[in-house]
């Protein structure tokens, strides 16, 4: 009989307690997820993160390829202005800029805190409805 009465207090949660904590768990979820679904729909779904991506890695690709042919100087961005060349695909919708090349003269961006002529920061950005999805920047020497 005393060994019943020194193991029935000391352990364990009261279904009280029990209940309490699942009510305050239960309390938060539902707040967190009426978070979640008023921030959701906002963000960009991951076909658009990868399209936007990929658009930025070919434009900065075509950037760069064309440093051979044109040379550092004239490194420009051909999708823009006039008649683009049939390598210049479509954007789908995206708004694709780019910055630190500019037609002649080009006005360098500073780099490393370097602003001299011979380092150019090239950025292009992809946004979609004013939300900026993806970045690419690359740095061009004239060597």
């Amino acid at each position: 009989m005393t060994a019943w009465h020194t193991m029935g207090r000391g352990r364990g949660f009261t279904l009280v307690e029990m209940v309490v904590f699942i009510v305050i768990v239960g309390a938060a979820a539902v707040a967190l997820f009426q978070m979640l679904g008023q921030t959701l729909p906002r963000s960009p779904t991951p076909a658009q993160l990868v399209q936007a991506t990929q658009l930025a890695q070919e434009r900065m690709e075509l950037i760069l390829g064309r440093r051979g042919v044109v040379g550092y100087a004239a490194l420009n961005d051909p999708c823009v202005g006039g008649t683009p060349p049939a390598v210049c695909t479509t954007t789908f919708g995206y708004v694709v800029t780019v910055a630190g090349i500019n037609p002649p003269p080009p006005v360098p961006v500073a780099w490393n805190g370097n602003p001299t002529a011979d380092f150019k920061l090239i950025t292009v950005t992809v946004s979609l409805g004013g939300t900026q999805l993806a970045q690419s920047d690359a740095v061009v020497a004239n060597y």
